[in-house]
């Protein structure tokens, strides 16, 4: 998962004199190193609803039917953008970050990057600058403070893909294809995720299914099953949907949102989802029939048309980021590559005791259009989120049989889901000139 942000001027050098205008948050909110549990929360709302923001604001149709994004490099990246910008840039960034809900918001924010070291995540950040840049010396620091941003000179495209491509493990190759003479700053991060169910699907029993696409189409893909299997779910009739949490190892889970058939569709979830509060309501684990598609999910996407519609239409005009220089700098695009996979392999047995009798078993297919996030259990921030409303883009289509399947092929992004032994990565690029 990659975020990167270019920023384009030409100019000449590094000046040592600090903004005379350095944001009051980052230099009164203290160095404590650990984060209490209301802290981690309060930052995994702000996170949350920044993620559900963008996803309701992404196109999806037939050419690109599934989004996978990651709330948190976003962040990240919009975050440190902040940190150079003034005035009203600055209250819009604060605001789609809303950040106004979290107390010491960078502190706070920054502050997770220790934690996610003892967990399947792994976040790589840097500043790359042209040579002759003259950026003030603030705002590296202050980069470097809170989100351990490190700068090293911007020499060509190649070693940034090259950069891009070690810090996904190999996921995402060619992000970009070239940079413009003017981009004179680059803010990148690379989100990397490699996950282990608890309790594993076992490869031999995957067969083919039908995933509903809507009323009246359908394709096959590869479902994997399991008779007995461990899991959280809950019955919402307020989102009119279904909720369940698969775990992972190491204190992260995989949330699925599936509309009830008829009732709702991915569109109309969005705006009600709360992870917090589903994460209070959800019920013990109860041992039930799965049925889960294999995915494997591509996504690439230019991200000013849904940052504008978000309100941040003037970063790519007119922006104060005279925090960062005294030269005129505008964004000039924002970039999100993500890739996720949903599958068997790599995955270790649950050990805790499998029941083997029951007077009934309960059913969970994930057979149509459904919401997803990756959620770290302590924070509650989604690390990865999105829609998938057809898991085999590449399969033909198929007439349906059944006139009850849920309709929920919408308007919705769709956000792929991480794989068993999964590996997530997600990119961006925000240039600005």
């Amino acid at each position: 998962m990659n975020l990167l942000f270019l920023l384009c001027l030409c100019s000449l050098g590094m000046t040592e004199e600090p903004s005379t205008e350095a944001p009051d948050e980052v230099h009164s909110c203290g160095t404590r190193p650990l984060l209490s549990t209301e802290e981690r929360r309060s930052i995994g709302g702000a996170v949350e609803r920044l993620g559900l923001q963008l996803l309701e604001n992404l196109p999806i149709g037939p050419q690109q039917p599934n989004v996978v994004l990651s709330p948190l490099s976003l962040a990240l990246a919009l975050a440190q953008l902040t940190l150079g910008a003034r005035n009203e840039t600055q209250k819009l960034l604060l605001k789609t970050l809303h950040a106004h809900n979290v107390p010491c918001y960078h502190h706070t924010l920054g502050g997770l990057l220790p934690h996610f070291r003892n967990t399947s995540l792994e976040v790589a950040t840097r500043m790359y600058l042209r040579p002759g840049f003259e950026v003030k010396l603030s705002f590296v620091e202050d980069s470097l403070a809170r989100y351990q941003s490190r700068p090293v000179p911007l020499v060509s495209v190649e070693e940034v893909n090259q950069w891009v491509e070690n810090a996904t493990k190999g996921h995402i190759s060619n992000f970009l294809e070239s940079i413009p003479h003017d981009v004179v700053l680059m803010l990148m991060n690379a989100v990397y995720f490699k996950g282990e169910w608890q309790t594993r699907f076992d490869p031999s029993v995957t067969s083919k299914g039908v995933f509903y696409l809507d009323n009246h189409n359908s394709v096959s893909v590869d479902m994997m099953k399991s008779a007995q299997y461990p899991l959280r779910l809950l019955d919402d009739p307020q989102l009119e949907a279904q909720v369940a949490s698969f775990p992972f190892k190491g204190n992260t889970s995989f949330l699925i949102v599936l509309p009830m058939p008829g009732r709702g569709n991915v569109s109309s979830v969005l705006p009600k989802l709360n992870i917090s509060d589903l994460y209070r309501r959800l019920p013990q684990e109860k041992i039930m029939q799965v049925n889960l598609p294999k995915v494997k999910l591509q996504y690439r996407q230019e991200l000013q048309d849904a940052l504008t519609s978000m309100g941040l239409g003037s970063l790519f005009s007119t922006p104060d980021l005279s925090r960062i220089s005294d030269g005129p700098l505008r964004v000039a695009s924002i970039r999100h590559a993500s890739t996720v996979e949903l599958s068997e392999e790599g995955v270790e047995a649950s050990a805790t005791t499998v029941v083997t009798t029951t007077r009934s078993i309960s059913l969970f297919s994930v057979n149509s259009p459904f919401l997803f996030t990756l959620v770290d259990d302590t924070s509650l921030v989604p690390l990865f989120m999105g829609i998938v409303t057809n898991p085999a883009p590449d399969n033909d289509r198929m007439v349906n049989d059944d006139p009850h399947v849920n309709g929920t092929m919408s308007d919705q992004p769709i956000p792929a889901g991480p794989r068993v032994n999964n590996n997530s990565v997600t990119g961006s690029t925000v240039e600005v000139c």
